[in-house]
């Protein structure tokens, strides 16, 4: 009997070890399978706290991405942080940027504390309420609350990000819920935007950062750019306006709202609908 109860043992213990396995890949998975890098590790600081506060003592001064990056090499000099490892970011901000900002996305989204908006955008809502729905492509979709409010309504929804993690969430919710999205893990420059494939290209605190005349050739006949952003994602407060200067600008306002991101906070918010003739 005792052997018995010392085989079930040994098994029980084999079987445990297994699933410890198992349990442990999936939190490793969780945590590193979409990119998130430990040699990134430094950039949300860089881009949270020390640019935003640079800029906030600089009120006067336009400063480009240069002169951040040498005023921050300057400060992690004054820190003894080792040349090399300065070197080593300041390259990556540089040159790598799109990689770093993908990076910060995933682990954003994979954070349950993040504070940000995760119900559909209010002035999305209130532009498609009662419209017929039709094909709407999401730039920048994040973790695709937006395009998962439209696809309930039958749109037929197109999206990219840059940030996996954000989109692999996106198509898990659908899935869940029965819905049907079509999407894409790639930066802006690798997506093809297609010539007049949608009726709607929605920008969701999300800025074009390819040639606009793309997002325009994107766009029927009668089809729409529906645009939400905080004003410091623009040099000028009309700037919004000659961006889609090929297109008729329907509705332009500049309120003051609780964020879908900045943690929630009031702030001020440019909006915008314009139509393709």
């Amino acid at each position: 009997m005792r052997l018995i109860e010392h085989d079930k043992c040994k098994k029980w213990s084999a079987r445990s070890t297994e699933v410890l396995a198992v349990l442990v890949t999936t939190l490793l998975y969780s945590a590193f399978a979409f990119g998130q890098k430990p040699q990134y590790d430094f950039y949300p600081e860089f881009r949270n706290s020390f640019t935003p506060k640079l800029r906030a003592e600089n009120p006067s001064l336009s400063l480009a991405n240069e002169e951040i990056v040498e005023r921050y090499a300057a400060e992690l000099k004054s820190e003894g942080v080792a040349g090399t490892e300065i070197t080593r970011r300041t390259r990556l901000i540089l040159t790598e940027r799109n990689l770093l900002e993908a990076d910060y996305w995933n682990r954003y989204y994979l954070d349950s504390n993040s504070n940000f908006n995760r119900a559909p955008n209010g002035f999305l809502k209130q532009m498609v309420e009662g419209q017929p729905p039709g094909v709407v492509l999401d730039y920048g979709m994040g973790e695709g609350r937006n395009a998962i409010y439209l696809a309930s309504l039958g749109w037929q929804v197109w999206g990219f990000d840059p940030a996996d993690a954000g989109v692999a969430l996106a198509q898990k919710r659908a899935k869940d819920l029965g819905l049907t999205l079509h999407t894409a893990a790639v930066r802006d420059s690798e997506y093809d935007f297609g010539k007049e494939r949608f009726d709607l290209v929605l920008f969701s605190w999300s800025m074009p950062l390819v040639p606009v005349q793309k997002v325009v050739d994107s766009l029927k006949p009668g089809g729409i750019v529906v645009m939400e952003c905080g004003a410091d994602f623009v040099s000028g407060r009309n700037e919004m306006l000659h961006m889609f200067d090929p297109l008729q600008i329907v509705r332009y306002e500049i309120v003051r709202a609780k964020s879908d991101f900045y943690d929630r906070r009031e702030t001020d918010v440019l909006r915008l609908v314009a139509k393709k003739p």
